[in-house]
């Protein structure tokens, strides 16, 4: 459900109302941000990617429906394929997997460690995420796109999405355990066990 002021604050941009431009920017730059952040863009690339983002939102503003989905929504779909070209053009191929990634076999974790951590550890860990398992990751996990949608996003097949993100739950989950052997293992000599 749109509220009033955002609806005016869209149909102001419309218009060309320059400080509508920059109050929708100020409204929702923190959540791009974050988006970019999620997506693996680094620190130093993070303002262009976020300049092109919202130059994208800006051009394509007519095309917002608010009886299709909330503005919100639509700007994360916007903000997200505007960060997957950018991945494409700097050639990061999600099609390309090891001969050894096609043989996957489901496996679930028991434990979930993730719960036992503050979300800034969480982010930072998953930063690190390669890139062709983050995107795919992001994707099903965060942004809960079908794997159909994410294969149509991407240009790969269903069954490598689904391939993708089991090796990054794999990693993820690696690295998570990693950080609470280290974490346990700094309390411990700390405490002269």
């Amino acid at each position: 459900m749109q509220n009033n002021s955002e609806i005016q604050l869209i149909e102001d941009c419309l218009k060309g109302v320059q400080s509508a431009f920059k109050a929708l920017y100020e409204l929702y730059r923190g959540y791009v941000y974050t988006i970019c952040i999620r997506y693996g863009i680094s620190a130093i690339e993070v303002k262009d990617c976020m300049q092109t983002i919202f130059m994208e939102i800006f051009k394509s503003l007519d095309t917002y429906d608010p009886e299709k989905s909330a503005f919100k929504t639509w700007l994360s779909r916007v903000a997200i394929n505007q960060i997957l070209s950018q991945k494409r053009r700097q050639k990061i191929n999600f099609s390309t997997l090891d001969s050894d990634e096609m043989n996957v076999v489901e496996s679930s974790f028991s434990i979930p460690i993730e719960s036992q951590m503050d979300e800034k550890t969480m982010h930072e860990i998953l930063r690190k995420m390669p890139t062709k398992y983050s995107a795919v990751f992001n994707l099903f996990i965060i942004d809960e796109y079908s794997h159909a949608e994410i294969a149509d996003m991407l240009n790969i097949t269903v069954g490598k999405s689904r391939i993708l993100l089991h090796r990054g739950r794999v990693w993820a989950m690696q690295e998570f355990k990693k950080f609470f052997k280290d974490s346990m293992h700094s309390i411990l000599k700390a405490n002269n066990i």
